[in-house]
C-alpha cells in the first residue's frame, strides 16, 4: 500500500494510502482544529455486454463512487501518538502547526518503532 504525506497549509497534513481492495484512503490532521478527518472513497466500473439489434453488439458501462467521512477530535482518540508522529511529519514538510503542549494522553512512542 503506497501512502503519500502532503502539506496542505501550516497546520494541515493529508495523508492518503492507496488501499488493496482498489479504494483511497485520505486522513487529514488539522492541527489547528484538533481533529481528523478520515475519508474513504472507492470506485467502482462494471460493464455489460449485449447484442442488440443485428449481428452487432453493445457494451454498457456503468459507474458508482461509494465514500465515506468520518471527524474525530484528538481528545477522543484513544491513543495521541499517530497524532504526534503525523505532527512531526507536517513539521518536516515545513508546516507550523501548533504546540501539542495541550492535548492530554500524550502517547509513547514504542521502541522500534520509526520516525516517518
Amino acid at each position: 500500500m503506497a501512502t503519500s504525506y502532503d502539506m496542505e497549509d501550516d497546520y494541515t497534513l493529508r495523508v492518503t494510502s492507496a488501499m488493496k481492495s482498489g479504494g483511497t484512503l485520505s486522513r487529514y490532521f488539522n492541527f489547528a482544529a484538533e481533529q481528523v478527518t478520515t475519508v474513504y472513497e472507492r470506485k467502482e466500473q462494471m460493464k455489460d455486454q449485449y447484442r442488440g439489434y443485428g449481428d452487432g453488439a453493445s457494451t454498457s458501462v456503468s459507474v458508482a463512487l461509494a465514500s465515506e467521512l468520518h471527524v474525530q477530535k484528538f481528545s477522543e482518540l484513544d491513543s495521541l501518538l499517530e497524532v504526534e508522529m503525523m505532527h512531526a511529519k507536517l513539521k518536516d514538510l515545513g508546516g507550523k502547526p501548533p504546540a501539542l503542549n495541550g492535548l492530554p494522553g500524550k502517547g509513547k512512542r514504542p521502541a522500534g518503532l520509526s520516525k516517518l
